[in-house]
């Protein structure tokens, strides 16, 4: 997989900017783009095709809200 992982409004979240009570968003969405390199980053196509996932993929996936779309 290649390019950037999150994108808020066409831009990179570092790039965002937001007038006042929303000036810290852009430290939201970059929380959202570690948590999500945390992901991806460490699961590998080997472990999908071998019904292998780690831990640390399988067990917040095991949460029933992870399933709830908002």
């Amino acid at each position: 997989m290649e390019g950037p992982l999150a994108a808020v409004g066409g831009e990179r979240p570092e790039d965002a900017a937001y007038p006042g009570a929303a000036h810290d968003l852009p430290r939201v969405w970059i929380a959202v783009r570690k948590n999500l390199r945390e992901v991806v980053e460490h699961v590998t196509l080997a472990e999908v095709a071998r019904a292998s996932l780690p831990r640390s993929i399988t067990q917040p996936a095991s949460d029933p809200d992870a399933w709830v779309t908002r």
